[in-house]
């Protein structure tokens, strides 16, 4: 067996489902656009700032940044400005200035932290700062508030080490300037009380100019240098000078000496100090604005349009997945080669799927697949309805061309029609099959051989009794349980209609008739041999519409004292396992299977080497 799927085959597996596919289609959209509407209105707003030092900058004495690598200097400033440490700094300005607008509303650290975030732009070292909140003005305050934290950070850390240097000599200056005063004290004080003292202080004034010399040149040359050895005798004879003149002498020449080496120290501190200051009041900050941000009232999210392309796009890729998982599921037959295949029996005819005039039976049966319509709607689906084309009645003219082929004996036929379980059509198939045979000029007997169940009665406004069960036990004459059209006019159908359906005369029917306490041994005990043959003696096609054969064994009786049974089948409704079981059943005691009814089919469903059939019928037609 071919299983290779075309995409008719596809399409009919869609078509199908149709409603299942809606519903989850429309499903998907409606929970799309609940999501959407429930999703909070976000705002946006961006700037792109650059953190690196200027090109000039490499080339001024004293910059170091060739050693640097931009791109993880890049990754690095982009953690910073993610921090706590920067957000916090960040609340700290916004809320600021919201306590300047004399607003009450303060945003914490967190909250800012939370609500922007940083990125390097594409192929680039400048970084991008982007907040996203419910607010648009709220989020370009955010930003810039985040950008003036972060200059501000980057200026502290670059500064920090010329501010330490700064203190440490501002710490050394003041602590030489109270030392150069308390010399300065001591030498006033020493010279007042030592008025006669002088000459020690011009040698020690000498000798300070020499060891501050000697310093000077210790920096540029070795201690053995012949420049130093000239100053190191010069300052031994001054030392020898000065031991030899009287210890008041000595006592100012050292303070002088003192005195003088504080102030030296004093002038270089100084310059330290002041280079230091200059220094630090030259650093600035490398963080500058490339695109500033502005306040954008154009909301980010939700993306009403993108969230419902993906909706629709979702739905249905959502809708073909539910569908054809079902189809897994679905354990019955939809094709004719299907069930010619897996049961081993022709498919005698397809019946197409024929509408109730009333919509919400349609809907009760098609989509809550109610079981059977209502009284109104069975009628209205009848065959002498003007509405239905003659294709129909043509499939039912096929269908009895097919049963008397496959019964292969000539004269009057009496079949069996039945099905696998309920609701699969047998009652509205063998109702139109007797329509249909009395149509083309047969007489038809059309009996209600359905006991537990009956229908045809109430279809055609006719007595339930006395009927086939009071003839069985011969209660009854023959003639007397025999209904024709003019009691189907007075039953209640609509008389123009059936007058006006040709061969409506050639139909009679025989109702149920009263139900018997066991219907079982009724119909195992009667004299089916001498009723067919005498039915068959004025009928040419003899119809019994008999109940489901696996719900109840009237069937199988029935088809065993019959030319043979036709099981209606209805695609989608029962597993392919009950229609094998109700052939075995039928087979099981020696009754003869002649085939299979398709029920209900569309004609999207049936292929494309069926699906036109009735298309091209009504075109030959003329009609």
């Amino acid at each position: 067996m071919n299983t290779e799927l075309t995409l008719h085959d596809y399409w009919r597996i869609i078509n199908r489902r149709k409603w299942t596919a809606l519903l989850v289609f429309v499903s998907t959209i409606v929970s799309t656009l609940i999501y959407t509407r429930f999703q909070p209105t976000i705002y946006s707003s961006s700037a792109i700032i650059n953190t690196q030092p200027p090109n000039i900058y490499s080339k001024l004495p004293g910059s170091d940044i060739s050693s640097i690598d931009p791109w993880g200097a890049v990754s690095t400033e982009i953690r910073v400005i993610g921090s706590m440490e920067i957000a916090s700094r960040a609340a700290g300005i916004i809320n600021l200035k919201m306590q300047e607008s004399n607003s009450s509303i303060r945003l914490s650290a967190s909250e800012v932290l939370g609500s922007y975030y940083a990125e390097r732009v594409q192929d680039s070292n400048l970084i991008k700062i982007t907040s996203k909140t419910d607010n648009p003005y709220k989020a370009n305050d955010i930003i810039n508030a985040v950008i003036n934290a972060y200059r501000e950070y980057d200026l502290e850390q670059k500064s920090a080490q010329a501010r330490k240097t700064l203190e440490d000599i501002v710490s050394r200056k003041n602590d030489i300037e109270e030392k150069l005063k308390e010399l300065e004290k001591r030498k006033k004080n020493f010279i007042e009380k030592n008025p006669k003292t002088g000459i020690g202080g011009y040698y020690a004034d000498q000798l300070a100019e020499l060891e501050i010399k000697r310093k000077e040149l210790l920096e540029k040359y070795t201690p053995n240098h012949p420049e130093i050895n000239s100053i190191e005798k010069r300052i031994e004879n001054m030392q020898n000078r000065l031991s030899q003149i009287p210890a008041q002498e000595l006592d100012l020449a050292r303070i002088t000496r003192d005195l003088r080496l504080q102030e030296d120290l004093y002038a270089t501190i100084s310059k330290q100090y002041e280079e230091a200051k200059l220094g630090l009041s030259s650093i600035v900050s490398f963080v500058s604005v490339v695109n500033p941000s502005f306040p954008n009232t154009v909301p980010v999210s939700p993306n009403k349009r993108l969230n419902l392309t993906v909706g629709i796009l979702l739905g249905a890729f959502l809708s073909v997945v539910f569908v054809f998982l079902l189809e897994n599921l679905d354990v019955s037959i939809s094709t004719i080669e299907e069930i010619e295949n897996f049961i081993n029996l022709p498919v005698l005819g397809i019946i197409p799927n024929i509408a109730s005039e009333h919509r919400i039976d349609n809907m009760l049966t098609e989509i809550f697949r109610k079981e059977r319509f209502g009284l109104d709607a069975f009628r209205s689906v009848l065959l002498f309805n003007r509405k239905y084309s003659s294709s129909i009645i043509e499939s039912y003219h096929t269908l009895r061309a097919n049963i008397i082929s496959n019964i292969s004996q000539k004269g009057s036929v009496s079949v069996v029609i039945s099905s696998s379980g309920a609701a699969e059509g047998k009652t509205l198939t063998a109702i139109n099959f007797a329509l249909a045979s009395a149509h083309s000029g047969l007489k038809t007997l059309l009996i209600d051989a359905d006991m537990r169940r009956p229908v045809i009665h109430q279809v055609f406004g006719l007595p339930k009794q006395p009927g086939l069960s009071d003839l069985l036990v011969g209660k009854v004459d023959y003639r007397e349980t025999l209904r024709e059209s003019a009691d189907f006019i007075t039953g209640g159908l609509d008389s123009s209609q059936v007058i006006r359906f040709q061969g409506i005369e050639n139909l009679k029917i025989i109702s149920c008739g009263t139900t018997p306490a066991n219907v079982v041994d009724l119909l195992d005990n009667a004299d089916w041999e001498k009723f067919i043959s005498f039915a068959k003696s004025e009928f040419d096609i003899v119809v019994f519409d008999a109940p489901p054969v696996l719900l109840f064994i009237d069937s199988v009786i029935l088809a065993k004292k019959n030319d043979g049974a036709v099981l209606v089948y209805k695609a989608g409704k029962i597993a392919r396992g009950a229609l094998k079981r109700a052939k075995d059943q039928i087979n099981g005691v020696e009754a003869k299977m002649i085939g299979v009814v398709l029920n209900g089919v569309r004609a999207s469903e049936m292929g494309p080497k069926y699906g036109y059939y009735s298309y091209d019928y009504s075109r030959y037609s003329g009609r």
